[in-house]
């Protein structure tokens, strides 16, 4: 009664261990939905879109120099602050006086001896009270800051889009090697059937020729495919700022909410941050305009001195001590043409940057209606080349099928072959296409510059 016990207890025991060593192999050795793929034959971290998005704004050259610009704007505004602020001087002066004494035994010698000191310090301070060129200054100096925040916003939503592109360029780039690689294997087995087909008396040396020359084609656009993954490598790894291994995860498929078209245009004009960079831009313009037609309104500082002076040979009881105080009137009445050469400067860039809007507005509406059809054009496009691919692969294996049965030629399968490897071409581009286009709809609407504000990787946003 043990003994079957015990071997009823081994047999359920082996069978649970053998559920988990199946259970442990499938994860392992079968290939997961999201798939990850490896830029080289050596393993590395795994790469997410996300962490490549931090990656580039931590560490891409262009947006780090972007920050410096924005850094160096903030200081602007100082310039305009200390228009307001006092001007604080100490002066201080300590002389020695001197004389040269002859002998009067009648020789030439002479002694040279210090006297008395003579010294002076002040102590001033200058205090703005009227000065209403400061306001425009100011304001144009918060423009500023404004602008360069959008434009580091802008260069930093263009790179983040560029590392998306890269990166679903890439994956792409793998997904053409896994193609080529089955055309190579398709290509290589229609050769040995030929092969076995010639000597055995079925075939002529014309097919064998023509199977040869669709294999080496496959051979060389397998080549072409790895030589494109590897520009793709460093085109990514170059975005990003490193240069290590890494392996690249696939990430969801990029889509856009389905809306109307003027509501793409209007989120367009609200969130790009290249055009709000111009539009501030024109308003700092303005505001430096103001701040030099403000150089003729009278100024008015207070000004205070304390002033201590010794030039007596008693310095305790000549020493003179004082204070001053009173206001001080600036009228301009003629700065030559300074003035007029300034405010003609800043006007002429308020109307450039004005112009530069307007078109910019009318750039942007254009392509973001291109896209949007485009994105449209794409979809259908998409869902005819998996049917074109489907039926292009089903025709192969039909015709392949036929050749081994005697009915087709060896030209029949090398032409459907090359069709079959022209469908998964390109459906594999219009893919790429369709995946850039609506990254592009993305940028435009302001969608990358959310999420660089998102990521919270900088001090900036």
């Amino acid at each position: 009664m043990k003994d079957n016990f015990k071997s009823k207890f081994r047999f359920i025991f082996f069978l649970i261990f053998g559920i988990i060593i199946m259970a442990l192999c499938s994860v392992y050795l079968i290939k997961p939905v999201n798939a990850v793929y490896a830029f080289n034959v050596k393993r590395g971290r795994v790469l997410t879109l996300k962490e490549a998005y931090i990656l580039a704004a931590r560490r891409n050259g262009t947006i780090r120099a972007a920050k410096e610009s924005y850094y160096q704007s903030t200081l602007l505004k100082w310039s305009a602050v200390s228009m307001l602020l006092p001007g604080i001087n100490l002066t201080y002066k300590d002389q020695r006086m001197h004389m040269n004494t002859a002998s009067s035994s009648g020789g030439t010698s002479s002694m040279f001896g210090f006297l008395f000191p003579d010294y002076e310090y002040s102590f001033t301070l200058n205090q703005p009270v009227l000065r209403l060129d400061a306001l425009p200054a100011y304001g144009a100096a918060e423009n500023t800051i404004n602008s360069a925040k959008m434009n580091l916003n802008d260069v930093s939503a263009t790179t983040l889009y560029d590392v998306a592109a890269s990166y679903y360029g890439v994956l792409n780039d793998i997904s053409l090697i896994n193609a080529d690689t089955k055309t190579y294997n398709e290509a290589k087995s229609h050769l040995r059937l030929t092969e076995a087909k010639l000597n055995a008396g079925l075939a002529i040396i014309t097919d064998v020729l023509q199977a040869k020359s669709q294999f080496y084609a496959a051979k060389q656009g397998l080549i072409s495919a790895k030589n494109s993954l590897k520009s793709a490598n460093a085109q990514l790894a170059s975005i990003l700022g490193i240069s290590r291994h890494f392996m690249v995860v696939k990430p969801a498929k990029p889509v856009i909410k389905k809306a109307l078209l003027k509501k793409y245009i209007f989120l367009a004009y609200e969130n790009n941050p290249g055009l709000e960079s111009l539009k501030y831009a024109e308003r700092a313009a303005d505001d430096e305009t103001r701040y030099y037609e403000a150089q003729y309104i009278p100024q008015i500082n207070f000004t205070a001195s304390y002033n201590a002076i010794s030039d007596n040979h008693v310095i305790p009881y000549g020493s003179v001590n004082y204070w001053t105080a009173g206001a001080i009137l600036t009228m301009p009445i003629f700065q030559g043409g300074t003035r007029i050469i300034s405010i003609e400067k800043a006007r002429s860039a308020a109307n450039s940057a004005m112009y530069e809007t307007v078109q910019s507005k009318r750039d942007l509406k254009a392509q973001v209606v291109s896209d949007f059809y485009n994105i449209q054009n794409l979809k259908y496009e998409v869902i005819a080349l998996k049917h074109e691919e489907r039926f292009a692969s089903k025709n192969y294996t039909l015709v392949e099928e036929e050749y081994k049965a005697g009915v087709a030629t060896s030209v029949d399968v090398v032409t459907a072959l090359a069709q079959v490897t022209s469908a998964r071409h390109n459906l594999l581009a219009a893919d790429l296409s369709y995946y850039k286009s609506v990254l592009s709809l993305e940028k435009l609407t302001g969608s990358f510059k959310r999420k660089l504000i998102n990521l919270t990787v900088d001090r900036f946003n």
